[in-house]
């Protein structure tokens, strides 16, 4: 084999040959690449959630801002955990309109409805909507397609509270493509914080993968469903339906979930296949839109089953 000499001694001409090909394969795998023009175009386009109908008129002349069309629809929304504390200004019985406006058409129906001004920023509380953070995500996707600006709601774990709490809290929030970076940024208009870092919201491929190789951290994962395997699974799950643009109301989830006797230990192994692939995919899911899609339609464990929302806590609180 050839070789040269230099100060250090002999090198390997082989050698170097090999470290230069896994430097160049390492910098191929840690380049992010662009989503295709058809994934983008794909994200822009409304779904029957997200489709404002006949109130498309109340987004004309809205900002254009991220940061200013969050700071609106907090004028529009109130948690149900704030609602808690204006109880006395709210009218009785509001305290969590969920299941009574699963669609953004409707959101905005029941807004005018209180409110003929329309989005405005001067809105009083007790004509705003109280809703949850999937509420809030599926307007700030509807206003921002409205725009022509690429968005899809995630899920995954929150880790706000952390500190205080020790828990990672199942949470809904918005990817939105930014142009100029040519990359995703989080927003979560519930919150109102733009740009969460990744290190501040755990994606739900993140904690099952971790769950499933004994790698996690000492803190509580919880959800409205559940907590540990439960609650990764059923974020997991609905973070799939919204990259398809699925943007099913959460409490529309898989049955095997709402089990009795509910363990990851009672999944066969074909189905535990199936999860950890959607696991993999999940991590880079522009890039494996239609295998997710295919892995979703191909196996009917997978598929939503449409309860109300008062079925959905009766199983849950069930002995």
């Amino acid at each position: 084999m050839r070789s040269f000499k230099n100060k250090s001694g002999t090198i390997n001409l082989a050698v170097l040959f090999l470290c230069m090909v896994f430097t160049v394969q390492s910098c191929h795998q840690t380049t992010p690449v662009k989503p295709s023009a058809e994934v983008l175009k794909h994200y822009r386009q409304f779904t029957g959630f997200t489709d404002p109908g006949e109130y498309s008129y109340l987004y004309k002349n809205l900002p254009e801002s991220t940061e200013e069309v969050c700071n609106l629809i907090k004028k529009q929304l109130i948690h149900p955990f704030e609602a808690r504390q204006m109880k006395d200004i709210l009218p009785e019985g509001c305290l969590m309109e969920d299941e009574v406006l699963p669609v953004v058409s409707q959101m905005l129906e029941k807004l005018i409805e209180r409110d003929s001004g329309g989005l405005t920023m001067d809105r009083k509380p007790e004509n705003r909507l109280v809703v949850g953070c999937y509420h809030h995500s599926l307007l700030l996707v509807s206003i921002l397609r409205s725009q022509g600006i690429p968005v899809r709601m995630r899920a995954g774990f929150a880790r706000y509270f952390e500190e205080q709490a020790n828990v990672r809290f199942g949470h809904v929030i918005c990817e939105v493509w930014d142009t100029d970076k040519e990359q995703w940024i989080m927003v979560d208009p519930d919150r109102n914080f733009v740009n969460v870092s990744s290190n501040q919201f755990k994606s739900s491929s993140h904690a099952w993968i971790n769950f499933r190789n004994s790698q996690l951290p000492d803190v509580d994962y919880t959800s409205s469903i559940g907590e540990g395997a439960q609650a990764f699974l059923y974020i997991l799950l609905l973070d799939q339906a919204f990259v398809l643009s699925d943007e099913r109301n959460y409490w529309h989830s898989p049955a095997f979930l709402f089990t009795d006797d509910f363990s990851v230990d009672n999944l066969t192994a074909d189905q535990l296949q199936v999860i950890d692939q959607i696991a993999e995919l999940m991590q880079k899911p522009e890039y494996h839109l239609d295998k997710l899609r295919r892995l979703y339609d191909s196996h009917s464990f997978l598929h939503a089953y449409k309860r109300s929302l008062d079925t959905y806590y009766d199983e849950l609180l069930r002995d």
